[in-house]
């Protein structure tokens, strides 16, 4: 019995401990809840209080968060409609801009130049002399040639700037030299030296003199050599006119023609330009003991100008050397450098010969322009364009597709924008393009439906520039 209550009292005493042990559990459970709860109701509080001053901040419109926009409970945006339509306005996309219809065109006359620019005179055949004269009238250039293997007179020797009648006095056709003089009586009481007659008055003679002696030269009238001058003869400086008195006998052919082709071997030089004109003096070519240029090596026919691209050129053309005893040297002239005729740009040509151990030389520049303007030789009549709402550039591009313009052998593709008073839409000069475009003033045309005037022309990278032409651009809806 003993042993049993003793059992009892330690169960009893067991119980006890388990539930005292449960009813702290419970009551560290139940702080820790509450004190999550307000925690809980903390932040709530918080995040309430953030959104009403949020709310106050933007006066009651909704805010944004990510891509959503919050609505009001009638469920009507609330951000400022104008400013919702400027928004759509930007992002909006424009449609391509389209050509309705069938486009007609129109083809340009455009002058052919080519079979002018190669006429050279008459096809002259072998007559029995060594030489055959072809006088350029229009250009004012005098080319002497030589027998070619077919025996015709086609391989050039000589080129020489002279002076004909500027009034047409100067005849053309084919003529035969007759008569020489050294000193022949001209018209107004003035002389020429080393004269060869062409064809009744018409003569090869060199500058007028107001005598027959080789100081008194009208040296007023030197400086025209290159230009028209005459009265209709075919003037020289002395060094060229007495060449063809000594060298292209009675019965040479002498051919006088108008052409824009400068002869094969270019369009020399004059071949110098005297500073004192206002006394009479002496041809600087004159090879005399008594010339005061006597004791003076020079080289004439050599200065620094500019060369059309692809024009002929040829370093010798017209430059002539004389050393200090009035000795032609020509023939021992050094030339250093070469001129690309068909790429611009600048070129360094140097000449150079030995008078008495000491080097002569003189160094000039050869500038390769271009100066051919591109040609349009097609254009649309009428171009219908929709979509249009103020894209220049692109419907620049499109009349630009519409038109046929070429460079020479390269067909012009690029197309600008412009104002259709010499600038580009943002202002720039359109002579500072820096490659081959077709210029469409579009700078008037409106988004309304309509019918618009646009100029049009090609430019290259030169600055030439076409012809201008008009094609008519329609906007419809």
């Amino acid at each position: 019995m003993g042993n049993m209550d003793n059992n009892n009292n330690k169960k009893n005493k067991n119980k006890k401990k388990r539930s005292k042990r449960y009813d702290i559990e419970r009551m560290v459970i139940y702080a820790v809840s509450i004190i999550l709860l307000a925690l809980v109701i903390s932040l709530a509080v918080k995040n309430y209080r953030l959104e009403s001053k949020l709310d106050k901040l933007s006066g009651g419109e909704a805010v944004a968060t990510g891509t959503t926009v919050e609505s009001d409970k009638a469920g009507n945006d609330k951000s400022d409609k104008a400013g919702s339509t400027d928004a759509t306005q930007s992002t909006e996309t424009a449609l391509p801009l389209t050509v309705q219809g069938d486009v007609q065109y129109v083809d340009i006359d455009v002058p052919q130049k080519e079979n002018q620019e190669n006429y050279n005179g008459d096809d002259l055949e072998d007559n029995g002399y060594p030489y055959a004269i072809k006088i350029n009238r229009q250009e004012n250039i005098v080319t002497v040639y030589t027998l070619d293997a077919a025996g015709y007179y086609t391989v050039p020797v000589r080129a020489m700037r002279c002076s004909v009648s500027p009034i047409g006095e100067t005849p053309t056709g084919l003529f035969n030299i007759a008569l020489k003089w050294d000193w022949l009586a001209l018209f107004d009481d003035c002389y020429g030296q080393y004269v060869s007659q062409i064809d009744g008055d018409t003569l090869f003679h060199s500058v007028p003199y107001l005598d027959t002696t080789k100081d008194s030269l009208e040296t007023w009238e030197f400086n025209k050599l290159g230009t028209g001058a005459s009265l209709g003869c075919v003037r020289l400086c002395v060094a060229d006119t007495k060449w063809i008195y000594e060298n292209c006998e009675s019965g040479t052919y002498v051919d006088i023609f108008d052409s824009d082709y400068y002869g094969p071997l270019g369009r020399p030089v004059p071949v110098t330009k005297l500073e004192n004109t206002d006394e009479q003096g002496w041809d600087p070519t004159d090879m005399v003991e008594e010339n005061p240029t006597t004791g003076k090596a020079v080289i004439y026919g050599a200065e620094s100008h500019s060369i059309e691209q692809g024009e002929n050129y040829d370093t010798m053309a017209g430059v002539m050397a004389f050393n200090s005893q009035r000795e032609d040297v020509t023939d021992q002239l050094k030339v250093e450098g070469t001129v690309d005729n068909t790429k611009v740009g600048k070129y360094n040509v140097k000449y150079s010969f030995t008078d008495q151990g000491k080097e002569i030389s003189k160094s000039i520049v050869i500038t390769v322009e271009d100066e051919a303007a591109p040609v349009i030789t097609r254009m649309p009549v009428e171009i219908k364009v929709a979509n249009y709402s103020g894209q220049n550039e692109e419907l620049a591009q499109i009349v630009a597709s519409y038109v046929t313009a070429q460079d020479e052998d390269t067909i012009i593709k690029n197309a600008v924008a412009t104002d259709g008073n010499g600038h580009r839409l943002d202002g720039t000069d359109v002579s500072e393009l820096k490659e081959d475009a077709i210029c469409v003033a579009v700078g008037e045309v409106k988004a309304e439906p309509g019918t618009y005037s646009v100029v049009c022309c090609a430019r290259d990278a030169a600055g030439n520039r076409s012809q201008y032409h008009t094609v008519k651009v329609t906007i419809v809806k």
